[in-house]
């Protein structure tokens, strides 16, 4: 039989997933106002330099259709929030359940070829607490910020502190 959830606990569980939305919302709507103003500036300099409106057209379809430098950096933007939002997701999730089983202590873990911040945090050991006082990780404390793909594990953890990605 399903566990059941106190009225609290569903409160706070929506309460986190509102605060996501508002996160991955705000985001992606300052992604999208970036790009906007980017191509409005871009097609001023065109028409300011003497360029056809056919010719801005065709300059920015190629854009579009070749991922340069407006379009590209757009589609990775919003990948990127895409992938961060996930990430908060599944790290909000696990950090329920590590309470549930009644988990208290975490050990840092960094993947890859961590930025400074994180490498010096390889194997630090600590409570929840500890680690949102200091920055979780890829809550953006660090040098990589949202690229961060390092995860707390819990403090039973026996595999490496550094894992390739």
């Amino acid at each position: 039989m399903p566990e059941q959830r106190t009225v609290t606990e569903t409160a706070l569980a929506v309460k986190r997933t509102q605060t996501l939305s508002i996160v991955m919302a705000n985001q992606l709507a300052t992604v999208a106002a970036q790009t906007t103003l980017d191509i409005e500036g871009l097609v001023a300099m065109m028409k300011a330099s003497g360029m056809a409106d056919a010719a801005i057209y065709e300059t920015l379809v190629a854009d579009l259709t070749a991922g340069g430098r407006l379009f590209g950096t757009f589609r990775n933007q919003v990948k990127n929030t895409v992938r961060g939002g996930i990430k908060m997701a599944a790290t909000r999730g696990l950090s329920g359940q590590y309470e549930k089983a009644g988990i208290k202590e975490f050990v840092w873990i960094t993947a890859g070829k961590p930025c400074p911040d994180c490498d010096s945090r390889a194997g630090e050991k600590g409570t929840m607490d500890h680690f949102q006082n200091i920055g979780l990780p890829g809550s953006g404390f660090s040098v990589c910020q949202a690229n961060c793909m390092c995860v707390l594990e819990h403090i039973g953890y026996t595999g490496a502190t550094t894992m390739p990605r």
